[in-house]
């Protein structure tokens, strides 16, 4: 075991990986030793664990010059994701477990090495991933496909071959987006023999990855993946469009009162977080620009959005008159100057804002 230690100290990140894989080949025939070599390759003192190492080493391409990663130090603000209570507790379990690597190591089991996040776009993944790097004190790599994609044979493989090695001899977390353009499914004709390759490499080395560095995989097309992908790696988390509960959630978080992001919530099914925060950013420079009250900007896409949601126009109709009928009372209006204003009668705008505020007529 002294002779992995010393090797590790002196034969630089080459010669480490090979200790990698040699704690990988025995894992099967003798896991105490695979175990006990991947702890001293974990826990080495004189390791470089400083992000100012990761950035002057950040790989390029050979041709372009321009960079295979985009590096964010750990102390970038970050905010945290709105997630279901399912997914919530699957992304503390990897921090837990990230946390105690060293105990669970010395008791012969592996933290978490790599996570795969699926689902539409503007769900959260990108954030769920600079959350995690944020939770674990690491600085957060992104792999650049427009950088790493190359037209000329070989290059592409290289460049991501790259980028593994240098995620794996610095401590971060290192961020596949789009995963599925560098790992789709190998019986894709319409793919050239080097990415089917490509996909091969990138299987070994989850199977061989570091517990230094985690590994997170996000893709919009979990259906384009080679069905080995999905059995490599330790964490899958499924993500969905917000619910109604979950986009409340977010726009209080961004200051709007209860009863009014339970209402837009309501009339907004299918936007996803990113189209709603950037609702929310469009709201406030409206403030800024035009003197339009925040909230009321942000009503005024909402009803925008549901006119166009293909929802049965009873429901919509009753939801658009119910968020018309609250930011008018929130000005201090009466009843029968709010039925006035959105053109219904006097006993419907009573019905809803009772919805809202059980029964308060606002001044009748």
């Amino acid at each position: 075991m002294s002779l992995f230690q010393d090797a590790i100290r002196t034969g630089g990140a080459a010669l480490e990986m090979r200790v990698r894989r040699f704690a990988s080949f025995v894992r099967t025939s003798d896991p105490e030793l695979a175990q006990a070599v991947a702890a001293l390759v974990m826990n080495d003192p004189t390791r470089a664990f400083g992000g100012d190492a990761a950035v002057r080493t950040s790989p390029v391409d050979s041709d372009t010059k321009l960079p295979l990663v985009r590096i964010e130090p750990a102390s970038t603000p970050r905010g945290e994701p709105v997630l279901t209570e399912a997914t919530r507790a699957e992304v503390e379990r990897v921090v837990r477990e990230r946390h105690a690597s060293d105990r669970l190591i010395a008791a012969g089991l592996m933290p978490v090495r790599s996570v795969l996040m699926s689902g539409p776009p503007g769900v959260g993944k990108t954030m769920t991933a600079g959350w995690l790097a944020k939770q674990l004190g690491l600085p957060l790599f992104t792999l650049d496909l427009a950088s790493v994609m190359s037209s000329y044979l070989g290059k592409t493989g290289a460049n991501v071959r790259a980028v593994l090695n240098h995620a794996q001899e610095h401590p971060c977390v290192l961020l596949l987006d789009e995963f599925d353009s560098i790992a789709k499914r190998r019986d894709d004709d319409s793919d050239v023999g080097e990415l089917k390759r490509l996909v091969t490499v990138i299987l070994q080395t989850i199977d061989d990855w570091s517990p230094l560095s985690l590994l997170v995989a996000a893709t919009n097309h979990g259906e384009l993946l080679d069905p080995a992908v999905w059995r490599r790696f330790d964490v899958t988390l499924n993500f969905s469009l917000p619910d109604p509960a979950q986009r409340a959630q977010l726009l209080r978080a961004h200051g709007v009162a209860d009863e009014v992001a339970n209402a837009i919530s309501a009339v907004i099914e299918g936007q996803t977080f990113s189209a709603i925060s950037r609702a929310l950013d469009s709201a406030r420079k409206q403030t800024i620009l035009e003197g339009v009250p925040f909230e009321e900007a942000l009503v005024a896409w909402a009803l925008a959005f549901s006119a166009t949601s293909g929802k049965p126009s009873s429901a919509i109709e009753r939801q658009r008159r119910d968020l018309r009928a609250l930011v008018y009372h929130g000005r201090n209006l009466s009843t029968r100057e709010i039925a006035d204003q959105i053109g219904t009668s006097h006993t419907t705008v009573i019905r809803s804002l009772k919805r809202f505020h059980g029964g308060d007529d606002a001044g009748t």
